[in-house]
């Protein structure tokens, strides 16, 4: 962050400043206590099971040179502003801040495949730009702020990932940065069970779009059918995916074993090849999409694709290794939904294998009355592809036992856990030398331990 006076930041929030000297420098924003660094601004934030305002002073003790408020602490030794809702002071604070650099913005958002395409989008900027974009998934109403504060004037452009789970949340996102081009992986089934459909989730990702004039451009699953329905607009479209009808059409796709893939793509006319170092034909559109937004930056070819081909997927996110066994595992345990999940156990069916598939799947969160239809449409799309053993973990993950057991499979191929702990004590008898597992669940299912007792732990005995 470039230092910001009080007394600047007082005035930005229409706060009242109180036992305050006007010449306190704030250099960081931070709204947890516990990871205070020395001269920043505290912002407590008040939540369902906390209010933060009860560890302002311990803010203050760890380095904090001054603190927003809700409330009028009266007389103390350090300095506060006094605002009427800090969450939404600390959105206006990051308005603000983003308002004094004239840099361009990148939004992502979609139901799936944010993170790693927002990490694929940065990998290609950075070749040519000095780039600023959200860590891990710090995309809601309280990290993308905080990432706001960290542009500094070195910086030429910004990558922002955009979550949501309710109507208006992208909107106010986008308020804060202004995006100039704003991409829209997919319209799923993640959070339905806030915004009750589809088409409702479609209205509130495209939320993003809010605040574009004709010179912005949108960059879009042109596959997808809701998003493809998106003409006439005010603003410019670029259509990604597959098929013929979209401005970049990846065809020739080869999967080169674990190590990545290759495609090509018909740019002004000549043909280039691409390859980028993740598996799954999902991960072609998240690249479809990083060099589109390369293009519409001005960006030269050959850098597009030494930034794809440098990319490194984040843990959890179709990380591959093999254990000591001979068991090879394909961590994308970081979060589901049934899109995702379908997308990723295409890659465990088309993926070369020696002994057998097997399918570690978690409850998906958040999808309301869907919840049961698309548990069960990953049993069913399980069994269809051919998958040798599925073993769910968690009571919503039944509905995955009962898709894939009225397409066929039998009952000697699923096993049912109530919990990780339960699943670990059993898989040194369920699984053999050679299985490629995929494991797969939602954020809350912390399926990550799996993958950790698999990638520690031998299974079989030494003779």
């Amino acid at each position: 962050m470039e230092p910001m006076n009080i007394v600047e930041i007082a005035r930005a929030l229409n706060g009242k400043l109180i036992n305050c000297e006007h010449n306190i420098i704030v250099t960081g924003v931070s709204t947890d206590s516990r990871k205070i660094n020395k001269g920043q601004l505290f912002i407590p934030i008040k939540g369902l099971n906390f209010d933060g305002h009860d560890f302002i002073e311990k803010a203050i003790e760890m380095g904090a040179v001054a603190s927003l408020s809700q409330y009028d602490l009266g007389a103390r030794n350090f300095p506060y502003i006094i605002v009427e809702d800090t969450q939404i002071a600390l959105m206006k604070l990051a308005k603000y801040y983003r308002s004094k650099f004239n840099i361009p913005a990148v939004a992502v958002t979609g139901s799936s495949g944010k993170t790693t395409t927002k990490e694929m989008i940065a990998s290609v900027l950075s070749e040519s730009f000095s780039v600023l974009k959200n860590e891990g998934n710090l995309n809601n109403t309280i990290g993308l702020p905080i990432t706001v504060f960290g542009i500094e004037k070195h910086h030429d452009i910004c990558v922002f990932e955009m979550g949501m789970n309710r109507f208006g949340e992208i909107e106010s996102l986008a308020a804060i940065v202004k995006p100039d081009v704003a991409v829209i992986t997919n319209i799923g089934t993640a959070h339905i069970e806030y915004l009750g459909s589809r088409q409702g989730i479609f209205e509130a990702k495209k939320e993003v779009f809010k605040y574009f004039t004709k010179e912005n451009t949108a960059i879009i699953n042109g596959d997808d059918d809701m998003l493809s329905t998106m003409t006439n607009t005010e603003y410019n479209v670029i259509k990604y995916g597959l098929e013929e009808h979209n401005t970049f059409c990846a065809k020739n796709i080869k999967q080169h074993g674990d190590e990545g893939m290759e495609f090509s793509l018909c740019i002004d006319g000549k043909k280039e090849n691409f390859f980028v170092p993740l598996i799954g034909v999902h991960n072609v559109y998240n690249a479809l999409c990083a060099i589109a937004v390369g293009l519409t930056m001005k960006m030269n070819i050959e850098k597009i694709k030494s930034g794809l081909a440098k990319f490194a997927p984040g843990k959890m996110r179709m990380e591959i290794f093999n254990t000591d066994d001979g068991i090879r595992v394909i961590n994308d345990s970081y979060n589901a939904n049934p899109d995702s999940t379908s997308a990723a156990i295409e890659v465990l069916k088309n993926m070369p294998c020696h002994g057998r598939r097997v399918l570690i799947i978690g409850d998906m969160m958040e999808l309301g009355d869907y919840s049961e239809i698309g548990h069960k449409r990953v049993g069913e799309k399980a069994a269809e592809s051919n998958i040798d053993i599925i073993i769910t973990i968690g009571e919503k993950a039944k509905d995955v036992c009962k898709g894939a057991l009225n397409k066929g499979m039998g009952d000697r191929q699923i096993y049912h856990f109530k919990d990780n702990a339960a699943a670990i004590s059993q898989l040194i008898s369920i699984l053999l030398p050679k299985d490629t597992v995929l494991i797969k669940g939602s954020r809350v299912m912390k399926l990550e331990e799996i993958a950790d007792f698999l990638r520690e732990r031998r299974l079989t005995k030494d003779e």
